[in-house]
């Protein structure tokens, strides 16, 4: 829609000069296999130039030759390539295969035969679902170290003298396991592993503080009393117990004194508190949180009933953790460790693999528009792209502690990362375009057929009248639009798609073979570590076809601006005459609305290319330099030691010619993003320093951290009083109340969607987990008391099976699966330990276990659930829409950094990288809502903003990040005098029209915080303001040699993203309206009479 208006209004070309494109000679490439022969060497044909030698796998257009198609699921796990398919145009021959040697971590590379030009439609191959399709080598080695550290923990339990030592608490360390698996890289898992220790050991230290302060609260002579009381008691009632006397006197609350009580619960629940504000404050501290919880539960369940001072108590819990982690270290160690490197180059051949995909999708957009089917696989696409660079980020710093042995050091690795974002970005820009047209197409066809004119005379003759929403607006639209509903609009972008869809295919199969060559020698380089290794010839040939691949992408990249060019002027030729000059009126250049799509698209496609070789370059540089393989040493060990002795080390390899390739380094980064928050200026007032304390204490009371700490610290105290209650102490200690503790500060949530959602998914771990477990209990010991035979295959069977849930189960539903797992075995544990190691308060085996654990699941949610109400759930959607306005205060901060940075962007032109980075990571904010978008069915909200209105406002304020990035990140390489053009064309500097997009974009932000209604009237649509502008702007007449001038694309590129932006707020406004409605309702016919 933005474009079908902008060149019927004339904002498209202006006019300038600049030099015109050299045309290059074309080549046809074809792709040697990865395993490099010289027998495939010497069979393929060669020709070349006197000036120009062409290397083996190149041939020219005069022979009709295979041309390769490079067919990869974009979807698959790991991103392997699925197939290549060759043909040639005068005979089809039948399928061959070549396996290829990987070590597991790619599946064989398949050649096949099939037309040159276009490929056949081919089934599309049955794939199992995300949750098991993970039957490949490196998945299934994960899931046995898992697997084989679970079993192991769980052994424990049936060994008679590890039984006997740890205690009745044994099974703790397979939930632990099951809470922190080894699935990651050596060093994750110890740091992780850390801060689980970290947690107990406070709540060790703190407990143990706590029991020497309560039992100083009571006198010495009145214990000393009360113990010989209690020995008398003892005395009487040995024979009615088969358990020793004093301990049962003891556990029932016989010793139980008031004072050492409140002063445990006083100290222990402050540090409770404290622990929770610490779990919403940084939440990769969780695991401190939970077990800083448990241990601490242990002392004020217990610790008020005892006599005297016993610091060791939580050690039948940490016994077991602590062995189970050392386990888990064991084997993340010796059963096939991963380094740091192998996981960043296995995740980033993952992304690169999967970013070849949106090529496929690109050439599937070009050669069946207007179809809009493609809309949803590029937005899935685009979101696992977003989550696969998410994901990769991360593990990027901790290259620098890695010891690996392989061609890469931590230094060469990390020299891949500004390559690989720019093409990810690059990439993500040729989606969003496609995406961009599938939006355009859709509006349209829901302003068609929603025509609120005819709705409004259908209207006319009922009583009730259904408002709509935004009518003013949408009338402006319709409008707008009624001039550019004519059929040659449409038959010229179809034209102009399908003319690219033959001129771009060389250069998308150049682009497809570049990806294939990065991730081929991702792979390569990660998976011939120790075994398999390439000689030193199959090496330099491997070498030397990504060289032979890079200077085909760059010939194909020089040639095609002309050969593109070429073919839209062809689509549009009967629109010009013999001059070049365009032979219709003013009135009818909204029929040339194809050609600048067509510029458009190859300018997004260019910087793809332009991106690939840049990556390509550096891949290539890094096997010249680094051809064998070695033991790298961690860097950060390595800077103390160059520091301490004076040495230095190894530089990473990096290109040579860095000039037109500006790194994203985190000062440029966090410069970009305080230019963005700087231009806040509020009024400070001056308040007393005792009001000012007194103020900042209510609210860090009461803000989310304390609010969700006063929760977990409601409901400590009312699961944990009944422990210290002499009625109900003895009842709490025998049915293991603890569980029913734990379940509550662990079940209690800061949204009321959150609880609905782990309520209904933990229940159903819990009965699931019970069942399992009844079954392994008697499975394993049929009705006896127990075989640890039995029972230790019966754990082997079960440690894959929950190991499998626990890897693969999607994120939302994992915590479910730890509660579920947790309860396998705590019911085989218990039951076990019932049989074989007889104490006070066994719940008994089997059936027994099951039941209570459930309910004591129940009563953990029943009180997390009262609590959650208390004072009122706090409600997912507000928040999320808080979340949102936060979103757009940063887009229109970075609207108003790039309108006072304008007159000088190509002097900023190193903030280009950081602006991409800040992009990207505003785009990963907004993608992480979406797991909380969709658990907005699960919450009972008075809010207006539901999971339909939440998402659709996501998606857009997506749509405007991109196309805010895109403009700032093209103009910066306008001309000067083009980008004064650009902003005398499109108004984008006139001070009435920033006013009007920063006031829309501050009510629009205002009304998601507070949920009020929109002013019926809005200075929108802020589309027909721009365009009306554009009106009086000086354009050039329109000709064949204008818009062959190369600026031609930078020009169209801002035009777009800029119009883009302005429906985007557009289409925001709308989408607010339907959801708060609207206010302060001005009729249409206002009369001065």
């Amino acid at each position: 829609i933005p474009w079908l208006v902008a060149v019927h209004h004339g904002l498209f070309p202006l006019s300038y000069s600049l030099s015109p494109v050299r045309l290059q000679r074309r080549f046809t490439w074809s792709p040697t296999p990865s395993r490099l022969s010289a027998s495939y060497l010497a069979a393929t044909t060669t020709c070349s130039s006197p000036t120009h030698p062409t290397p083996a796998h190149w041939h020219c257009d005069t022979e009709p030759r295979a041309t390769p198609t490079l067919i990869v699921d974009a979807g698959h796990a790991h991103g392997a390539v699925q197939e290549i398919t060759m043909s040639t145009p005068r005979e089809t021959s039948d399928s061959t295969t070549e396996k290829e040697s990987n070590n597991g971590n790619s599946p064989t590379l398949q050649q096949t035969n099939t037309r040159t030009t276009t490929s056949p439609p081919s089934k599309k191959k049955r794939k199992l679902p995300p949750f098991l399709d993970h039957f490949n080598a490196r998945d299934l080695k994960i899931l046995f170290r898992c697997s084989v550290a679970f079993w192991v923990a769980s052994l424990l339990i049936v060994i008679e003298p590890t039984l006997r030592t740890f205690g009745n608490a044994t099974f703790f360390g397979c939930i632990v396991v099951m809470f922190l698996p080894p699935s990651g890289v050596v060093l994750i898992f110890i740091m992780g592993g850390f801060t689980m220790i970290l947690g107990m050991g406070l709540a060790w230290a703190w407990g143990v503080i706590a029991m020497k302060a309560a039992q100083a609260t009571r006198p010495q002579a009145e214990t000393q009393a009360r113990l010989q009381l209690l020995g008398q008691e003892a005395v009487r009632s040995a024979n009615s117990t088969a358990y020793p006397a004093a301990s049962v006197l003891v556990y029932d609350g016989f010793m139980l004194d008031t004072r050492v009580t409140v002063t445990f619960f006083c100290m222990l629940c402050l540090f409770v508190y404290f622990m929770a504000r610490l779990r919403i404050r940084a939440p990769k501290l969780a695991l401190t949180a939970i077990f800083a919880w448990i241990v601490t539960d242990v002392f004020l369940t217990i610790g008020p009933l005892l006599p005297s001072f016993q610091g060791t108590i939580p050690q039948v819990l940490i016994k077991p953790a602590a062995a189970a982690l050392a386990i888990s270290l064991a084997c993340s160690m010796f059963i096939f460790p991963e380094s740091t490197s192998h996981l960043t180059l296995f995740s980033m051949h993952k992304l690169v693999t999967a970013m070849s995909g949106s090529l496929d999708l690109t050439r599937g957009f070009l050669e069946n528009y207007p179809n809009t089917s493609h809309m949803e696989p590029m937005q899935a696409l685009r979101a696992g792209v977003l989550g696969g660079w998410a994901a990769l980020e991360p593990a990027m710093g901790f290259l620098s502690f890695d010891l690996s042995f392989g061609h890469w050091s931590a230094q060469d690795i990390t020299s891949l990362r500004e390559p690989i974002r720019r093409v990810m970005v690059a990439s993500m820009s040729l989606l969003a375009f496609e995406i961009l047209q599938g939006r355009s197409q859709e509006r349209m066809k829901q302003l068609s057929s929603n025509d609120i004119r005819s709705q409004e005379l259908a209207q006319a003759e009922e009583k009730e009248k259904k408002h709509m929403y935004g009518r003013h607006q949408v009338m402006q639209s319709l409008n707008l639009l009624d001039s550019l509903r004519e059929p040659e609009v449409g038959q010229s972008v179809s034209d102009s798609y399908h003319a690219l869809s033959q001129a771009s295919n060389p250069l998308l199969e150049a682009c497809k073979d570049a990806f294939q060559a990065i991730g081929h020698s991702i792979r390569e380089n990660n998976s011939r570590r120790w075994f398999g290794r390439l000689s030193a010839e199959d090496f330099a040939r491997m070498r030397q076809s990504h060289v032979d691949v890079l200077e085909h992408l760059r010939e194909e990249r020089a040639r095609f601006p002309n050969v593109a060019n070429e073919a839209l002027f062809a689509s549009h030729q009967h629109l010009f005459d013999s001059n070049g000059n365009f032979h219709g009126h003013a009135s009818q250049r909204h029929k040339l609305v194809g050609m600048f799509f067509g510029f458009n698209f190859e300018d997004r496609l260019l910087i793809l290319a332009a991106a690939l070789i840049r990556a390509l370059e550096q891949i290539t540089l890094l096997e010249n330099e680094r051809p064998t393989v070695r033991l790298w040493f961690p860097t950060g060990l390595r800077k103390f030691g160059a520091w301490a002795f004076g040495g230095s080390r190894a530089p990473a390899v990096a290109a040579p010619d860095l000039g037109d390739f500006p790194q994203a380094d985190k000062e440029t980064i966090d410069e970009v993003q305080q230019s963005f928050s700087s231009r806040v200026h509020k009024p400070v007032r001056k308040r007393n320093k005792i009001s000012a304390m007194i103020l900042g204490f209510g609210h860090w009371l009461s803000n989310e951290e304390g609010i969700f700490a006063m929760r977990i610290l409601i409901a400590t105290l009312a699961a944990g009083i009944p422990a210290v209650c002499r009625s109900s102490s003895g009842f709490y200690y025998r049915e293991k109340g603890l569980w029913a503790l734990i379940m509550a500060q662990t079940g209690t949530a800061s949204f009321s969607a959150e609880f609905n959602f782990a309520f209904v998914t933990r229940i159903a771990g819990t009965v699931a987990g019970g069942v399992l477990g009844m079954l392994g209990w008697y499975i394993g010991s049929g009705i006896g008391i127990g075989n640890p035979y039995g029972l230790g295959a019966v754990l082997a069977v079960y440690s894959v099976i929950l190991m499998w849930f626990r890897l693969y189960t999607p994120p939302p539903l994992i915590p479910a699966v730890m509660i579920g797992g947790a309860t396998v075995i705590l019911v085989i544990g218990y039951s076990y330990i019932d049989t074989h190691l007889p104490s006070y308060g066994n719940p008994g085996w089997g059936y027994e276990v099951f039941w209570r654990r459930t309910v004591l699941v129940i009563v953990g949610f029943a009180v997390s659930f009262v609590v959650t109400l208390l004072p009122w759930p706090s409600s997912l959607s507000r928040n999320i829409a808080r979340k949102l306005s936060g979103v757009l205060d940063n887009e229109a901060d970075h609207y108003a950094a790039l309108l006072s940075s304008w007159a000088d962007l190509d002097s900023h032109n190193r903030h280009t990288s950081a602006v991409e980075a800040v992009t990207v990571r505003l785009a990963a904010d907004l993608g992480a809502l979406s797991g909380p978008i969709a658990s907005l069915k699960f919450e009972l909200s008075s809010s207006v903003f539901d999971s339909q209105t939440c998402g659709r406002i996501k998606s857009i304020a997506e749509f405007i990040n991109y196309q805010l990035a895109h403009l700032h990140i093209r103009a910066a390489t306008l001309s000067p005098e083009l980008r004064r053009r650009f902003a005398i064309a499109s108004g984008i500097l006139d001070h009435r029209a920033i006013a009007d997009v920063m006031v829309v974009l501050g009510i629009v932000a205002q009304s998601l915080k507070t949920g009020d209604p929109l002013p019926a009237r809005l200075p929108t649509p802020l589309l027909k303001k721009c365009l009306e502008h554009g009106h009086g702007a000086d354009v050039e007449s329109l000709t064949i040699a204008v818009l062959k001038k190369e600026g031609i694309r930078g020009y169209t590129v801002c035009m777009s993203a800029y119009l883009g932006f302005l429906s985007g707020v557009d289409e925001l406004v709308l989408a607010l309206k339907e959801a708060v409605g609207e206010a302060h309702h001005i009729p249409d016919d206002l009369k001065y009479e």
